[in-house]
């Protein structure tokens, strides 16, 4: 049992306990659960509370057990603060177990705003992280940048009825203003085309936790996509060198990217995830194999498959200082346009890189972060973090630009339309670093949007990039 420090001239009972200690002045530890008692609880039904925190009535009492207990209920992002004590119960034999939850406020309505070099924007959003008293998550999303306008709904019940299934619904639209550059020129990219992608959709998820730490999952999207008119620039030099005139090229005409059509596809998911989250502070292993399918059975204008694989191993040290490593893969085969790897979103892919600015059907990528606190005011967590991403991002085998539609690229009913200038294979300007620091703010108290801000260093750019996010994924 752990022990409490008594200020001189106190006594031991007067000391209050810790908030989140398990800790006891009667017997009990050893001693079979007989009863469950769930206190506090003004918004999650006390059920909800006893199916997450795993505990049951048979149990064996042991500290490990209730420390695990408060770390899951902890980790759902539910309650601000949890306590677990134990006394003797009125039967004979056993011990009561008492969970002391106090329910975070769970619903937000709040602005989101975001920067990097060439897309800035910002939007709404309305988050209920608590619906039912069940842990049923509703997210209304609203946002319009420079490359992206999308409204976005999405329902999620992590537990169907207190069992290990849960269930996701998404509805999308969406208008993308993708971005092709040229090659060279990292520090100051050259656009080459820039194509307006439309997409509207529907998605259902469902899937099983086994033993709360691996899940598997099946999601069906129907989608449709849009490819609209392009507009192809002439990113040649003055003296006529460099990279090329895309039009001239391309046989005198600007062509699409890619067909209009149906993006149906089911995908398949699997990870592990023994990470545990408390005050936005992560300890654990989270591992993740994805692939989809897209086919020609299910409307699309043809087949393809694309895998990712994907790891986040969290280290903690004194108490809130984190270490998190970050590694993945891409490979995929015959993807369409808009579902080959991006790199450079306001994500782990590359910091130090401007929007989308590289891409391919090919990527292995690593992150290393370090996190440390500067300090609280009033529940407000403000921390400073330093990173490194390293990325490595190609396409495997492009035809040769030999002729004007060389690399105009027939799949079944569609097609897919290569820019002359990019590289087959792996060249040197495929593999790309950036460093930097910022800083992160995280509020305890209510479901509330993270603040982020980053400066990177590309190092292969030569370049000083900056990012903020408010209600993003900078976390």
């Amino acid at each position: 049992m752990r022990s409490i420090a008594v200020p001189a001239g106190q006594r031991l009972e007067d000391v209050p306990a810790p908030p989140t200690a398990i800790t006891s002045t009667r017997a009990g530890l050893g001693d079979k659960i007989v009863e469950l008692k769930i206190v506090d609880n003004t918004r999650t039904v006390s059920n909800t509370i006893e199916y997450v925190s795993g505990l049951k009535v048979g149990q064996i009492l042991t500290e490990s057990l209730l420390e695990g207990a408060r770390l899951r209920l902890q980790t759902t992002g539910l309650f601000k603060d949890v306590s677990i004590t134990w006394e003797p119960s009125d039967r004979q034999g056993g011990v009561r177990v008492v969970i002391r939850a106090l329910d975070k406020f769970p619903w937000v309505i709040a602005p989101i705003f975001s920067y990097q070099a060439r897309n800035y924007g910002g939007g709404l959003a309305f988050a209920h992280n608590n619906l039912l008293g069940r842990g049923i998550k509703l997210l209304l999303y609203g946002t319009y940048t420079t490359a992206e306008k999308m409204g976005l709904a999405v329902w999620l019940d992590p537990s169907i009825r207190n069992t290990p299934f849960y269930y996701r619904i998404d509805v999308i639209g969406r208008r993308d203003s993708i971005v092709e550059y040229a090659r060279g020129r990292l520090g100051d990219p050259r656009v080459s085309r820039v194509t307006d992608l439309d997409t509207v959709g529907v998605g259902a998820m469902l899937g099983v936790n086994i033993a709360r730490r691996f899940h598997i999952d099946v999601r069906l999207k129907v989608y449709y996509d849009w490819v609209r008119r392009p507009e192809c620039f002439n990113t040649t030099n003055v003296d006529f060198s460099g990279t090329p005139d895309v039009v001239a090229e391309q046989g005198g005409s600007c062509r699409a990217p890619s067909s209009t059509g149906w993006d149906n596809t089911f995908t398949t998911s699997m990870g592990w995830d023994s990470r545990s989250k408390v005050n936005g502070v992560q300890k654990g292993l989270q591992l993740s194999l994805t692939w989809q399918y897209g086919a020609k059975w299910l409307g699309d204008n043809w087949d393809y498959h694309l895998l990712t694989l994907s790891g986040v191993y969290a280290f903690r040290f004194f108490k809130e200082h984190n270490l998190i490593l970050r590694w993945g893969g891409d490979l995929d085969f015959d993807p369409p346009f808009k579902q080959e790897v991006e790199v450079g979103s306001l994500d782990y892919t590359l910091r130090g890189s401007v929007y989308r600015q590289f891409r391919g059907d090919t990527a292995v990528r690593a992150s290393i972060e370090y996190i440390l606190p500067l300090f609280w005011i009033k529940g407000l967590s403000v921390r400073a973090i330093g990173f490194y991403d390293t990325n490595l991002t190609w396409f495997r085998n492009l035809p040769e630009q030999d002729r004007p539609d060389a690399r105009l690229v027939t799949y079944g009913n569609g097609f897919r339309n290569y820019l002359p200038d990019t590289p087959s294979g792996v060249v040197r300007e495929s593999w790309n670093n950036g460093v930097g620091a910022g800083i992160r703010m995280y509020l305890r108290g209510v479901v509330l949007p993270l603040v982020g801000f980053d400066v990177a260093y590309g190092i292969e750019a030569g370049a000083v990039r900056y990012y903020l996010a408010i209600g993003s994924v900078l976390d």
